[in-house]
């Protein structure tokens, strides 16, 4: 299948991708900027934080390489500025590997953190991890979900609440519209984590639990008794109110 092919298809080519790294770390940017365009990736860069929210306003990206440990404004502040974003998705990379800061950078909007030192294979599998959720390779069935005036529509890559659109990152989107895709039907912690994220992030409970808790607080009337993405036990999560079982009793009409 040629560029244009894939590109009909949604699927991002690295020529189409336009990526942001901050990072003022000379040494760092420049063998992550070598990584990235020997993979034919659209680079640009910014080395602080005023620079960055700069570039942003001006310009559009599908994923930002952002480091927190910035001069002039950290990269906590710029992923303040990004709230609200559908795109561009945001990998966090930090010297900061404590779990706190992964929660934090996470729970403020992040797609996924990368912790340093990192090598290219990794940095660039976790780029296209990001990529399939903010450019899904197929085109959508037409699946429209609803769940106590949430309503989930695939193809439109929408979700609104009581009729207003809800503005999602790509990775709270991925998440609900795998929910929506089973709507009533529980899915597993593990599906969830490999059909989001990938196969290698199987085991990374902590990046569920904490989207969840992000899509409640957008998505459910009282988060702490939620109706839309609800919790099914030990076993995973479900959109909405259980699929309605056939009465085995019941005579075939």
């Amino acid at each position: 299948m040629n560029s244009a092919a894939r590109a009909a298809l949604g699927e991002a080519t690295p020529e189409s991708v336009r990526v942001l790294v901050v990072e003022d770390d000379r040494a760092l940017r420049h063998a992550v900027v070598s990584a990235l365009e020997q993979a034919r990736y659209a680079v640009e860069i910014a080395g602080d934080g005023i620079r960055a929210a700069e570039t942003l306003r001006s310009g559009t990206f599908d994923v930002v390489l952002l480091d927190i440990g910035l001069p002039f404004a950290d990269g906590w502040h710029v992923l303040r500025t990004l709230e609200g974003r559908r795109v561009p998705a945001v990998i966090v990379i930090s010297a900061r590997g404590e779990e706190r800061d992964k929660v934090r950078a996470l729970d403020m909007g992040a797609d996924d953190y990368l912790a340093k030192p990192f090598g290219a294979d990794e940095l660039l599998a976790r780029l296209r991890a990001v990529l399939r959720r903010v450019r899904p390779v197929d085109v959508e069935k037409a699946v429209v979900a609803r769940a106590a005036g949430v309503t989930v529509d695939l193809r439109a890559r929408t979700v609104l609440r009581e009729g207003v659109e809800v503005r999602l990152t790509p990775t709270e989107f991925a998440l609900i519209a795998e929910l929506a895709r089973d709507a009533g039907r529980v899915v597993d912690h593990r599906t969830l984590l490999q059909r989001v994220w990938g196969p290698e992030y199987a085991g990374e409970r902590n990046y569920l639990w904490t989207f969840i808790q992000r899509l409640r607080g957008k998505l459910e009337a009282d988060p702490a008794a939620p109706h839309v993405v609800v919790t099914v036990g030990r076993q995973g999560y479900r959109f909405g109110p259980p699929a309605t079982q056939p009465d085995p009793g019941a005579l075939p009409g």
